[in-house]
């Protein structure tokens, strides 16, 4: 076995010599003292491994280290820096591993001694087992997405999953080096890496992918998921696909770093993605009242309890934008929409929308709710606010309560009802009265819009005890009736 080494320095080159010596016979060592010189005698020769030191990398490394790929010669890193990008660099240029100093002997002997066991059985090199079986596996894109298409052996699929799709492409790598058994062909997809390969005893698969997991989690600080679908018979691989995809949602609720394996197909739970009136109006009292404790239950109990069969990820993450909005809407009332709660309210919403797991996403939200509440409380302390304001916030988040008037919120300030229904006028230029009933007008018109609510119930909801009250308000304000808005606003 030919192995030539390229160390830090003479110092560790000469320790490098002595424990593959001490350890392995019939191995031919030679020892170089720069890039340079190991680079002229690739082209030359071919030998079994590479040992490479990875701490002065340049422009010259990468270059050389495509060669070695081009001539499917085998290297193995050693580097001090136990960080993303030197791993992230072995993967790149496909390096066999990375030992990163202080590394024990063990650990270069093992790495020896499995290359040479492949040698001497003529197995083919982790770069090679992939796309040498993919000449011989009948099974291609056209398989996955147009064909039905079955096949005579048992197929199992498995999906690998990071939350990072620049990462897609080392899991790809490595899973190309890796020695997978049985028949098997890798798909690079656009948001996980599918394995589809013959199913010969599928807890053998199940440990073949566990220690793969362990050792993607040993040498990169990236999460990884991987589902595994064991094919029930008479299915396509087409269905068989269809399948596996489905699967992949499971990741939104049990997170990363475990390994699922299925053999049913995942159906799922129904759910109204939209909040409820009465939920809207549990979510205005706790904003008002600044009830952090209340709201983080709330969220919890909401999107953290799931259990088989979970819901479609996307219905909940529309169930979250309608919290979301109801906390936006706490946000207008009190005039927070500076730069930075702005920038910090589309950042949740880009988090709801994109972020893969919910637990991360329900932690985002909180954090950002959290901190509205404290501004508010912060705004109240720095002075106070007009008369105006208060009773517009007092407004807000009372007018669904039919009994709720302009007595109960000058009550509410300490202030007389007189003065307050005067002041009120003078600096809104609108009576109390006009602004209440357009609030309530306003929630009536989002309520015939968004639900399927009777007419009687849209009253009550928005502080009308009494339907043909309301009509009469809804037409002064809107110029028709609810029920002619209705039906004017489904048939746009």
């Amino acid at each position: 076995m030919d192995i030539h080494v390229l160390a830090k320095d003479a110092l560790e080159a000469q320790g490098i010599r002595w424990i593959i010596e001490s350890h392995l016979t019939g191995v031919t060592l030679t020892l170089w003292d720069s890039m340079d010189e190991l680079s002229n005698i690739v082209p030359n020769q071919r030998p079994n491994l590479i040992i490479l030191d990875m701490d002065k990398w340049g422009h010259a490394s990468e270059e050389f280290c495509e060669i070695l790929q081009r001539r499917r010669i085998r290297w193995l890193g050693i580097s001090s820096e136990r960080i993303f990008q030197t791993a992230y660099r072995a993967l790149q240029f496909r390096a066999e591993d990375v030992l990163f100093r202080p590394f024990s002997a063990d650990e270069l002997i093992k790495h020896i001694r499995q290359l040479r066991f492949q040698i001497r059985n003529e197995q083919p090199s982790f770069l090679q087992n992939t796309e040498d079986a993919a000449d011989e596996y009948p099974i291609d894109y056209p398989d996955l997405f147009l064909i039905d298409q079955d096949y005579t052996m048992p197929i199992t699929m498995v999906a690998f999953l990071t939350p990072k799709m620049e990462t897609l492409r080392l899991v790809y790598d490595a899973l190309h080096r890796y020695p997978l058994p049985s028949k098997h062909r890798l798909f690079a997809l656009s948001d996980f890496i599918l394995c589809v390969q013959e199913t010969q005893n599928i807890e053998i698969l199940r440990e073949v992918y566990h220690s793969f997991l362990l050792r993607w989690k040993e040498r990169m600080d990236e999460p990884l998921a991987v589902v595994i679908n064991i094919e029930p018979s008479g299915n396509s691989l087409k269905e068989k696909y269809q399948e596996t995809r489905q699967l992949t949602k499971r990741i939104f609720f049990e997170g990363y770093d475990i390994i699922l394996a299925e053999n049913e197909q995942m159906t799922s739970q129904e759910m109204d993605p939209f909040l409820t009136p009465l939920e809207q109006r549990q979510w205005i009292e706790m904003l008002e009242k600044q009830d952090i404790k209340a709201i983080k239950e709330w969220v919890e109990r909401q999107f953290l309890t799931y259990e088989p069969p979970f819901p479609d990820p996307e219905m909940v993450r529309i169930r979250l934008t309608s919290v979301l909005a109801q906390i936006r809407r706490h946000m207008k009332s009190y005039n927070l929409q500076g730069a930075l709660m702005e920038a910090a309210y589309h950042e949740v919403f880009h988090q709801i929308i994109h972020k893969p797991v919910i637990h991360q996403i329900v932690q985002e939200l909180l954090a950002f709710t959290i901190r509205l509440l404290h501004q508010v409380e912060e705004q109240l302390q720095e002075g106070p606010r007009t008369i105006v304001e208060k009773a517009r916030e007092l407004i807000e988040s009372n007018y669904w309560d039919a009994g709720w008037n302009l007595a109960a919120c000058a009550d509410a300030l300490r202030i007389n009802k007189s003065t307050l229904s005067r002041r009120f006028s003078v600096e809104s230029g609108q009576s109390f009265r006009d602004v209440l009933h357009q609030v309530r007008i306003r929630e009536a018109k989002r309520l015939l819009q968004e639900t399927d609510l009777m007419l009687e119930e849209v009253a009550r909801l928005t502080g009308y005890s009494h339907q043909t009250y309301f009509n009469a308000k809804f037409k002064q304000l809107e110029g028709c009736t609810p029920s002619v808005y209705r039906s004017g606003y489904n048939n746009k």
